[in-house]
């Protein structure tokens, strides 16, 4: 896979600048522009979408009188309604209110055979609290989110940014050199037109790319039913 220093030095070339030797061992600016360019590219790439290299799950199991749980180090932001019970395999309700949130915790009647969740802080929060007026213990939960760490060290390990000329990162070569670039000249204040249909044309393509899309229906009918005329057998069902 290509380096961060790679990226930063075809980067450089393109652009008529010398090739850095390195862009995180080093004293010159420009170099370390050119590095810190390319974190934020990597850095607005994740808000950009799912990208399926971010893709992640938690599971999480619940412990007596325990309301609250910390996210993954790496989240970014949930995927939302995979929040499940799966030991009742009952979908969690939620993200609720801080509104829903005081009626669950202060109102005569708040609670019932389903848990419900809210995010708040570095957190998740079930209600109710595991063992005390909810189903019974084991619970088992999961959620998917999407992770903040898209760079990879030179070992393959996921980081939050890229800090060493070895690092690589999940996303596509061109388009992250392609991003370097543009920055690069927003913040010299230069002509962006071309980078900028440039860049914008390599994302297009990358999102498009990156997961395949599902089967869509013009009508209101799903495009594969489960029970229908055609798929129930034959027979008197007079009772």
């Amino acid at each position: 896979m290509t380096t961060a220093l790679e990226i930063a030095q075809t980067a450089a070339v393109e652009m008529g600048l010398q090739s850095p030797v390195s862009i995180y061992a080093t004293s010159d600016l420009i170099p370390q522009q050119l590095g810190a360019l390319l974190n934020t590219t990597g850095e607005m790439l994740v808000k950009r979408r799912v990208w399926r290299q971010l893709f992640r799950e938690q599971t999480v199991s619940a412990i007596a009188n325990q309301a609250t749980y910390p996210l993954p180090d790496d989240f970014a932001r949930p995927i939302t309604q995979t929040e499940w019970d799966r030991i009742n395999h009952w979908p969690l309700i939620g993200n609720e209110t801080s509104q829903q949130w005081q009626w669950l915790k202060s109102g005569i009647l708040s609670t019932g055979p389903r848990e419900r969740f809210r995010l708040v802080g570095n957190a998740i929060e079930l209600w109710p609290v595991p063992g005390v007026g909810g189903p019974p213990l084991p619970i088992t939960f999961s959620y998917y989110y999407v992770s903040k760490w898209w760079a990879l060290a030179a070992n393959g390990q996921p980081k939050a940014k890229c800090d060493n000329d070895n690092d690589t990162t999940i996303f596509d070569d061109r388009l992250m050199t392609a991003g370097v670039k543009l920055r690069f000249y927003q913040a010299k204040q230069f002509d962006t037109s071309a980078m900028a249909a440039d860049f914008q044309t390599l994302l297009d393509d990358a999102l498009a790319q990156d997961t395949g899309g599902p089967v869509l229906s013009m009508s209101r009918q799903p495009a594969f039913p489960l029970i229908t005329i055609y798929n129930i057998p034959d027979g008197n069902w007079m009772q």
